[in-house]
């Protein structure tokens, strides 16, 4: 069966191997991200490449509107949403520590990290409970379950994981499956690469991507909740 796959937050990293891993087996991916013309030209290449189908859907999802005219884009072309992939991320770090984080900077980060993922998750949500299930997969880091980091970031990775398990209690009965992925290490995205050209134990985002695309398979009897990646020279960091 072909599914309907959005991949919110699409860069060069993650988000374009999850769309190329999900058109690999026919299925049709609607990428959203704010640069147009980057993402035009990656569902052109998709397209020719795989045997599915992917489209270019430039928007700005911190921007409500805006994002419910793109989920109503992909219904006109591809139907109701299967799949969701939450990748939506901010480059900043958040790495202020409890007294030199303002409510602001706090109420920024979690509007960054936290509203953007659930206003993606909840347009999509309509789609997976009037039908026959489906699967919202949400990216995290080990900040949300570990507290290093600025207290911003953590305390936003913390409510991304709640939101996620939020949301497999409330649409559980309707089939969906809600996942939190813990992506515990580095991605080895063109940019970070550059940045850190010393480190040595990069996380293949193509790698990952196929783990997104095994745990959507959405089985009859099992669902999953919650798993971690991490590269394997990496410690266990519960």
């Amino acid at each position: 069966m072909t599914r309907t796959v959005v991949v919110a937050g699409v860069g060069t990293g993650l988000g374009s191997s999850v769309a190329r891993a999900f058109a690999a087996v026919g299925d049709q991916v609607a990428m959203l991200a704010r640069s147009e013309s980057f993402l035009k030209e990656l569902a052109d290449e998709i397209t020719a490449e795989t045997d599915g189908e992917a489209a270019a859907v430039p928007t700005d999802v911190s921007d409500t509107d805006a994002a419910a005219a793109a989920y109503e884009t992909v219904r006109e072309r591809f139907g109701g949403v299967d799949v969701q992939v939450n990748n939506v991320y901010a480059t900043d770090v958040d790495g202020g520590d409890t007294l030199s984080t303002t409510r602001a900077a706090l109420a920024d980060a979690w509007a960054v990290r936290v509203g953007r993922q659930y206003q993606c998750a909840r347009l999509a949500a309509r789609d997976v409970a009037d039908g026959d299930g489906g699967t919202t997969l949400w990216t995290t880091s080990q900040q949300a379950r570990v507290p290093r980091g600025g207290v911003a970031f953590v305390t936003a990775r913390h409510a991304v994981r709640g939101t996620a398990r939020a949301m497999a209690h409330n649409l559980g009965e309707y089939g969906v499956q809600s996942i939190h992925v813990v992506v515990d290490g580095w991605i080895a995205n063109p940019e970070l690469r550059e940045r850190y050209p010393d480190h040595d134990d990069w996380m293949a985002p193509d790698e990952i991507a196929r783990v997104y695309r095994d745990l959507a398979d959405d089985p009859e009897t099992v669902h999953a909740s919650e798993i971690d990646l991490r590269h394997p020279n990496d410690e266990v960091r519960f």
